[in-house]
């Protein structure tokens, strides 16, 4: 059935609503990790009677809300929905139902049972319903609370849409305690190579952690961001990569194999982001050794920005060095291998000699753990603004105790150059 794109085609959305002139569509939501099918979204279209063209539901909802329509039309939504679902449920009944409801409707019509109603008459159980609702739209936080904990007390799961889109409240999420959060395509598109889209999912996944939920990453389109986001801790995927909605859905076997080669892919990743952070370990600890043995044989602590500056000529590697003694006080200046003076702004200052680091974990493991070496997961540098990695070592000048600091500028290359 040919879907319509024009804006503004003439339909009757009273009449489609009457006469229940609605199409239900579904799309996977996928374990990755558990290689199965974890539960269809419900979508829907509307149909222009007595034409083969179907109506995208931006415009469905929009000719709702114009006519005062946006009630009936989401209950019949539903309607459509479940009872396309119940041919799934059948042969499934641990596959999840994602059912959205506009969150607006919350605030006017509150906790009623409509919603209860419906999913008793369908036949299906309330234990595979997730409600999704977007928080963000919701006006009446008391409203969407005693909503969230009604609906959860009679079974149902609860799914927070689009978090990290627009202005989803962090707080809210917390005290909501949703099971399951959708995180937004806008976080995941390029996740694969943009360094703070990374952080912020991460974030999210320990958001959701802390408070018992599940992550659901939404829109992802390439093989890259599927392995991303099982980089990063989560583990169900939703979008192109696996399937487009459709009212069609017989792609259980050809689901589950993509998910095989992702696992597989993901593994393969691992192994060479494994060999490759060997070989840099030992490019870095070369790189360390040969500093060290130049600032052990100067006759004064004076000395080091001296050798320091020597042994970082031509270091293309390293975005600076300096040295902390045994209390965690630097005592050198911060030596860049390029001009660090170019690079500063008013949040990026490299440290200057007298400077306290002793709360950092490059000098916290390395004294009050007893360690020699330590290498810091990558971050971005207060000193130069860049991505980089700290490699500690401890050494000796004169029976005193001295820290050589190294920070080695990390590349964010994207995963779709690095796979085998």
């Amino acid at each position: 059935m040919e879907q319509s794109n024009q804006p503004n085609e003439t339909f009757n959305i009273a009449q489609i609503i009457k006469q229940k002139n609605l199409a239900a569509y579904f799309q996977p939501i996928m374990s990755v990790t558990g290689k199965k099918i974890l539960g269809l979204e419900g979508l829907i279209r509307g149909i222009i009677p007595g034409a083969e063209k179907t109506i995208p539901p931006q415009q469905l909802f929009s000719a709702a809300h114009t006519a005062g329509l946006t009630i009936p039309l989401d209950r019949a939504c539903r309607d459509a929905v479940l009872s396309a679902f119940l041919d799934y449920y059948q042969v499934n009944p641990d596959l999840l139902l994602f059912l959205n409801l506009d969150t607006a409707i919350i605030d006017e019509v509150g906790g009623s049972n409509y919603l209860c109603d419906q999913v008793d008459k369908s036949g299906i159980s309330p234990k595979n319903i997730v409600i999704e609702i977007n928080e963000s739209k919701a006006l009446n936080t008391s409203g969407l609370t005693k909503f969230v904990t009604t609906y959860k007390n009679k079974g149902f799961l609860i799914a927070l849409d689009d978090v990290g889109a627009g202005f989803s409240n962090m707080d809210r999420i917390a005290g909501l305690k949703p099971d399951i959060v959708k995180i937004d395509r806008s976080i995941i598109k390029d996740m694969d190579h943009i360094y703070h889209k990374q952080e912020v999912f991460k974030s999210l996944v320990n958001l959701t952690n802390k408070i018992g939920a599940l992550i659901v990453a939404e829109g992802v389109e390439t093989r890259s961001e599927a392995i991303q986001v099982l980089k990063l801790g989560g583990q169900v995927i939703q979008g192109f990569y696996f399937a487009k909605p459709g009212n069609d859905f017989v792609l259980k076997a050809e689901l589950i194999a993509k998910t095989a080669e992702v696992v597989d892919a993901y593994k393969a990743l691992l192994l060479k982001e494994l060999d490759d952070y060997n070989q840099k370990c030992l490019a870095y600890t070369q790189t360390v050794n040969g500093m060290i043995k130049a600032l052990a044989v100067v006759d004064h602590p004076d000395e080091f920005d001296g050798q320091l500056t020597k042994c970082l000529t031509g270091a293309e590697a390293v975005d600076c060095a300096y040295v902390l003694d045994e209390s965690g006080i630097q005592c050198s200046d911060t030596v860049g291998a390029k001009n660090i003076g170019a690079c500063e702004k008013l949040v990026f200052h490299s440290a200057k000699m007298g400077v306290d680091h002793s709360i950092k974990n490059f000098y916290y493991n390395l004294i009050k753990r007893k360690q020699d070496t330590y290498i810091s997961e990558p971050y971005v540098s207060m000193a130069t603004g860049s991505l980089c990695i700290t490699y500690s070592r401890v050494f000796r000048l004169a029976a005193k105790k001295y820290i050589l600091c190294v920070d080695f500028l990390e590349t964010q290359q994207p995963l779709a150059t690095q796979l085998p």
